[in-house]
């Protein structure tokens, strides 16, 4: 009676944190520090309230499925200061189109892949994975061709080695900059080869930028896949991009973004929203065109979590010689000798929850690339991350002594 393929899903990473710690007692010596969730802490800008407040009968209207003018002007203009000349490629009412954050559409994409191809398909998928990517997969009716983000590769998956039979087979491909949870760049001639691969073997590339407005101020701005696109010509085939204001603009519950790409993709994801999703609300979409339109308080959460990564840099480089600071995204990958062991410890003793990098990532031929790692979430204020970190920095001491 119901389709058994999305089992798999139950298979998800903070299940097995909980049953990893369910018979462990935190140290009550120390406040517990909940850093295995990826949750901006910082708060969303006074305007947003303004208004969410002046709209208020606007709820009451059935949203679109696509952008009202405000938004989607608000969207364009910031495309042309994130992406600069991609504009030129972009037309505001068949290019772009609202979404309720970027967890439903990196599924519902998946839907748009189904039955593109003959015969038995396949969708490749960045592991480490988010698991909306793996829903899409599945949505895709595709076997899925796990493709490992590793350091040696700057936590990028090595696209350019997929054997061509699966290129051959495949509906959707899903790549992630700056990636999650390592926070690796993608460079322009990556982005551009990715683009080619999918022209060339006609499969759906679904880029997924949550954390493109998450990088370190002294570093440049991550490029995307509308620049990739830019730099190739003159348009968006087979290209689909995510952006969200989850990360952004400190908005995780407000579910507001907006996906970019080829028309026949946009145009036939809004059929599917106008007939079976969720459009965005009128007075969401109002105060996502607000924050689209504001820089300042995204600079001010670039300098949060520049000013925490410092912290983090100061507490762990006399661990590890070779640690620097991720490039982008607000998490700490750390590599341990057991992942699981070091959670249990890190909750047991000193009541900091932290994820298991192999929880995270799915095991393929006896490897998995999360095994050996934590994700830390360096979201928080930085006397809790100050915190954090002198837990950790203990932690790693007792390993040394022992």
């Amino acid at each position: 009676m119901v389709n058994s393929d999305y089992n798999v899903l139950k298979d998800w990473m903070f299940g097995k944190l909980n049953f990893l710690l369910e018979d462990l007692d935190p140290n009550p010596n120390y406040p517990i520090l909940k850093m295995s969730l990826g949750e901006p802490t910082l708060k969303m800008p006074d305007f947003v309230r303004h208004e969410l407040s002046v709209n208020f009968n606007e709820w009451g209207k059935y949203p679109p499925s696509a952008a009202i003018p405000e938004l989607s002007n608000s969207i364009f203009k910031y495309i042309e200061r994130r992406n600069p000349g991609a504009e030129k490629i972009i037309n505001i009412n068949k290019n772009i189109v609202p979404v309720p954050g970027t967890r439903e559409p990196l599924h519902l994409v998946g839907l748009l892949a189904k039955n593109t191809k003959a015969g038995e398909t396949t969708a490749i998928v960045t592991n480490p994975f988010y698991h909306a990517w793996r829903a899409g997969s599945i949505s895709s009716g595709s076997k899925i061709y796990w493709l490992n983000a590793l350091p040696e590769n700057q936590y990028l998956p090595n696209i350019l080695d997929i054997p061509e039979k699966i290129l051959d087979t495949c509906v959707i491909m899903y790549l992630c900059s700056p990636s999650n949870p390592h926070g690796g760049i993608a460079s322009l001639n990556y982005l551009k080869n990715a683009i080619l691969l999918a022209r060339k073997y006609n499969f759906i590339l679904a880029i997924d930028e949550c954390y493109s407005d998450i990088y370190r101020l002294n570093k440049p701005k991550p490029v995307g896949g509308l620049d990739a696109a830019l730099s190739l010509g003159d348009n968006l085939d087979n290209l689909i991009v995510f952006n969200s204001l989850s990360k952004r603009s400190n908005a995780s519950g407000m579910r507001a973004g907006f996906i970019v790409g080829d028309e026949k993709i946009i145009d036939s994801y809004k059929l599917l929203v106008s007939n079976g999703a969720s459009p965005v609300p009128i007075p969401i979409q109002k105060a996502a065109a607000s924050l689209y339109a504001d820089e300042d308080h995204n600079t001010k959460a670039c300098i949060h979590y520049d000013q925490n990564f410092q912290i983090v840099e100061e507490y762990l480089k006399p661990f590890y010689k070779d640690f620097k600071v991720p490039d982008g995204g607000f998490f700490l990958w750390l590599k341990v000798d057991d992942d699981e062991k070091a959670t249990k410890t890190l909750w047991n003793k000193f009541s900091l929850r932290v994820m298991p990098g192999r929880y995270m990532a799915k095991e393929v031929d006896g490897f998995n690339p999360g095994k050996g790692y934590l994700r830390i979430a360096i979201v928080d204020d930085k006397e809790v991350v100050e915190d954090a970190m002198k837990r950790v920095s203990l932690f790693l001491k007792s390993k040394l002594t022992k």
